[in-house]
């Protein structure tokens, strides 16, 4: 026995132990230190423009998951920090760049090591801009350049003056690349230090350069016309001003590069030009910086990819609203900065600079983290309670509290004199915001044991320290520029307004009136009738971006390849479908179209039925099934999914790992955290939370779908609300207000997210792409993670509604099998692929639209881990199945939970009332179809499931196999 107790120990002590040394891993892992802390932690950075080491050319191509190490010796009086150079070729075709990861002795040595873009070169496919069919030039398409890329690593930030610097401190030093996403071919690596560049002032004198009055030589660019870019979104622009070059009264002409799109750190844009002879030249930019008032945006200047002259780091082109020429000046201004250039081909390039602003933007980040986890901790002590008639004596908690506001209100004064020197003046947006934010810091510190109580003004979604220092540290961030030429000269400066005469303007626009009043000629229509061929006519719900964009691709791919004409049309309101069906004047094809509309055309005749098409059946498995639901009725299918949503689980990665909460899995794990969370005045939110009252089905259905509920009986003819299982759904969907304390209304997830108000919930794409764009200062600091669930054995269903937009085609077309054509040329996955790189690379990632094709899925850009979590959440993608009077059950559960939830009125008692409305409603409608007579059932009305479009599948293929 005595032998058995000490075994038993060994055990229990072992594995405790080998338990402690696991999670102590895990914590060193996870608190790798972030890039500022490592390089505090590092000997100063050395300017020697030396090679230390480089790998021998290979070839060896890398996809996702894949890596490489080598192993590097260094001598004693050689290690420090180092810069990391790649030399690689692109290989993959998504519009995200390569990511990797870089590990030093097995190890991150930074936080942003986790995850580091390269970068990948687009170009045009022609600079021979193609026009649509009203003469306007149209973006060509862009392709990935194959070239071999030569990158030095840089911080994805993308504010800091030089790349990143690596720690080498150990005589033996192993480096390994694994590649996240993308597929790259690694050519070389090399270990470097950067030079230190001298000012122009200081070699100006040294040039030799000779007198060259009188001598006038111009190589003009067009700035719409590049060589490469590192981003498809950023492109060539219509300016319709006389001033610009091209220029055409009366049609668009792409005659300017980037506008507002370009603006974010790194993105930078090539020109490839011929020098006629050797010889000193100057360069002078047109542009025009009229987004931004009172801002001066900052473009570093590559000849030939290298930095000449510091003086090239900071570019400033200063706001104006008018087109102004501008010659690239030495630091102080008063010289024209001259380049050397040698015969023959070279290029210059242009990248968005924002490390003018790196001390700054580092100290605001600073603040954003002290305040954000100040304001944490007085929620942990307060409870989250703003009550003013609690006095609270917070110096007990926080005994520096009132020094460091007041270093944050200096700190602040120094931020705005560094602003205003940098920017010329003091009367930007983001100056303003300062004076804002340092006002309410003032207000603040007048009273510390206050701060419990205004905790609004400290971290507020609006009005608040934190809400203006957001925008300060995103605003100086982003920095617009528009050209229209670029010129390399000889001679005199060039320098001067651009600006046409009142006179010349008002002649231009008055031109342009007339012309308003002559019908355009639609050229598609003309050539349907010339050659006497089919013209569908399309209607489509979606702003004229998408339409522009859809209309370019039906030209050159549909109409190519199958001699079809389609006329697409704008949908400004889809009740215009049924005015339009009503007077016999509707269109062939409705895209981006409400999903419930198919079906409700469909069961009045005006939708057709796609199930009449051979292919349908076999067509349809590009679709999630559960997406197909709402557009059948009675062994007829009136529609398919174009485009798709998701809701995912939103978290803080920073707060989750500060109170040491596990991400949520079941709706039970999300009840555990609860306490923690409110403990500490944070929250958890559903869609159920949103402000608005009625409560649509895809806040309410994802419950009863998940605990296997009912929303209809057997037959189809009355409501299943009262029976167990969706008893049980509704009440876990009230009892998360009512005993566990979600919030029954939040006015903005995005904003309650992003200031730590609500660490997590279930949202959708909409707030996926906020977060990507409007939230940097969130950036590492957020990810998703599949809806929260119920556990049924060994597995999880996380069921979710997720069909956004639909199409159908209109019952009257005379062109049905074109039409069928067409639809399913349009859900193919080669088009949908190309719709998202299209929208995506001309318009930005807010345009994105999620393709219902389920196999389009992997060309939707986001990062890898996170598309990984958007596949697995569609696995469980079910809409609910439509019947005709399936809009009463829709606003009854929204009733049920506003009775429980807001008026505290028993579950049971507010269902059996809803039932009593439902059914009544159910059978006053269904008479309507047939489905009742003189208030007594005559047939049932079939609900689909997911299980009877899979037996289509099953039955396909088994048709397919008795055919061979």
């Amino acid at each position: 026995m005595d032998v058995f107790l000490k075994i038993t120990l060994i055990l229990i002590v072992t594995y405790v132990l080998s338990t402690y040394a696991v999670l102590f891993a895990m914590t060193q892992n996870s608190q790798t230190v972030d890039y500022n802390a490592y390089l505090r932690r590092s000997p100063t950075p050395l300017l020697t423009g030396e090679t230390l080491w480089e790998s021998p050319w290979s070839f060896l191509v890398l996809s996702e998951g894949s890596s490489i190490t080598y192993e590097i010796e260094i001598p004693k009086e050689k290690q420090g920090l180092w810069n990391i150079r790649i030399d690689y070729e692109v290989f993959s075709i998504q519009i995200l760049p390569p990511e990797i990861s870089v590990y030093l002795n097995g190890k991150l040595p930074f936080s942003e090591a986790r995850s580091i873009p390269l970068v990948q070169y687009w170009e045009y496919e022609t600079t021979d801009f193609a026009k649509n069919r009203y003469g306007d030039e149209i973006i060509p398409s862009q392709k990935i350049a194959s070239d071999t890329i030569s990158y030095v690593l840089k911080n994805p930030n993308g504010i800091d003056k030089f790349p990143l610097w690596f720690n080498l401190r150990s005589p033996r030093v192993t480096i390994t690349l694994i590649v996240n996403s993308g597929k790259i071919a690694i050519k070389r690596l090399s270990i470097e230090r950067p030079k230190s560049l001298t000012k122009f002032s200081e070699v100006i004198g040294k040039l030799g350069i000779k007198d060259s009055e009188g001598e006038r030589r111009i190589i003009t660019l067009q700035a719409e016309k590049p060589f490469r870019k590192n981003e498809a979104s950023v492109n060539a622009i219509p300016v319709r001003s006389p001033d610009t070059v091209p220029y055409n009264t009366y049609n668009l002409l792409l005659n300017a590069f980037g506008g507002s799109n370009w603006k974010q750190p790194g993105q930078f844009v090539i020109y490839e030009f011929d020098v006629p002879e050797e010889g000193y030249y100057k360069i002078a930019v047109k542009y025009r910086q009229d987004t931004k008032p009172n801002f001066t945006s900052y473009r570093t200047v590559y000849i030939d990819g290298d930095v000449t002259y510091s003086d090239l780091l900071e570019i400033p082109f200063e706001y104006t609203p008018d087109w102004r020429v501008y010659t690239l000046k030495s630091l102080d201004k008063t010289s024209d900065i001259v380049f050397h250039l040698t015969k023959g081909k070279h290029t210059i390039a242009f990248e968005v600079n924002a490390s003018v602003y790196s001390d700054v933007l580092n100290s605001l980040k600073s603040m954003i983290d002290y305040i954000n986890k100040l304001a944490l901790q007085i929620k942990y002590i307060s409870g989250g309670s703003s009550d003013k008639n609690v006095e609270w004596e917070i110096t007990d908690y926080f005994p520096d509290i009132e020094p460091k506001l007041k270093s944050l209100i200096n700190e602040l004064e120094i931020i705005k004199i560094k602003i205003a020197k940098i920017n010329g003046n003091a009367w930007n947006a983001e100056y303003i915001s300062l004076n804002t934010a340092q006002m309410f810091l003032k207000r603040l510190v007048k009273d510390v044991n206050k701060i419990p109580n205004k905790l609004d003004m400290l971290t507020g979604s609006t009005g608040s320290v934190l809400s203006e220092l957001s925008v300060v540290y995103n605003g100086l961030q982003e920095m617009p520029l528009t050209i229209d030429e670029i010129y390399i000269y000889k001679g005199d400066n060039i320098d001067k307004i651009v600006k046409s005469s009142p006179f010349k303007v008002f002649v231009e626009g008055f031109k342009r009136f007339v012309h308003s009043f002559k019908r355009q000629e639609n050229t598609t229509f003309s050539k349907s009738q010339k050659e006497n061929t089919v013209m569908l006519r399309v209607w489509v719900n979606r702003p004229r971006q998408y339409v522009d964009i859809l209309q370019q691709l039906i030209d050159n791919d549909f109409t190519k390849k199958t001699g079809i004409y389609v006329d697409v049309s704008i949908m400004r309101d889809e009740g215009k479908l049924i005015l339009a069906n009503a007077a016999k004047k509707s269109p062939d094809i409705a895209l981006g179209i409400s999903n419930w509309i198919p079906f409700e055309m469909g069961i009045r005749g005006a939708a057709l039925d796609l199930k009449r098409f051979s292919d349908f059946v076999e067509f349809s498995k590009n679709f999630y099934p559960g997406s197909l639901l709402p557009y059948l009725y009675e062994n007829h299918c009136f529609g398919l999914p174009e485009t798709l949503d998701f809701y995912v689980l939103f978290y803080r990665k920073d707060i989750l790992e500060y109170l040491n909460i596990p991400i949520p899995n079941t709706w039970d794990d999300v009840k555990l955290i609860l306490p923690e969370l409110q403990r500490n005045g944070l929250n958890f939110y559903i869609p159920l939370s949103g402000s608005s009252s009625f409560k649509a089905w895809m806040t309410t259905a994802p419950f009863i779908m998940q605990y296997h509920g009912k929303l209809f009986t057997d037959d189809g003819l009355k409501t299943a609300l009262d029976t167990p299982s969706t008893l049980k759904a509704l009440k876990e969907m009230t009892e998360l207000f009512t005993m566990y304390g979600m919030p029954a209304q939040v006015a903005n997830f995005f904003e309650s997210f992003r200031k730590g108000e609500i660490p997590l919930g279930v949202s959708n794409v909409n707030t996926y792409i906020q977060l990507m764009i409007a939230a940097p200062e969130l950036r590492g600091m957020w990810s998703i993670a599949p809806s929260p669930g119920v556990r049924y054995g060994t597995s999880i269903e996380r069921w979710q509604t997720g069909s956004a937009q639909a199409v159908a085609i209109l019952n009257d077309t005379k062109y049905p099998m074109e039409a069928w054509e067409f639809v399913k040329w349009w859900l193919s996955k080669e088009t949908q692929v190309s719709l998202v790189n299209r929208i995506v690379s001309t318009y930005g990632i807010e345009f994105l639209v999620i393709p219902s094709n389920r196999f389009a899925i992997d060309g939707v850009p986001f990062k890898t881990e996170h598309l990984k979590v958007v596949k697995e959440q569609f696995r469980w993608l079910q809409e609910v199945p439509k019947m005709p009077a399936s809009y009463i059950l829709e606003r009854e559960i929204s009733n049920i939970w506003n009775k429980v939830v807001l008026e505290g009125k028993p579950l049971k008692v507010a269902v059996d009332d809803s039932v009593i409305i439902v059914n009544k409603e159910f059978a006053r409608k269904l008479e309507e179809f047939g489905y009742y007579k003189d208030g007594k059932p005559v047939k049932p009305f079939r609900i689909y499931t997911i299980a009877d479009i899979l037996s289509w599948y099953m039955e396909n293929t088994e048709d397919k196999g008795s055919e061979r």
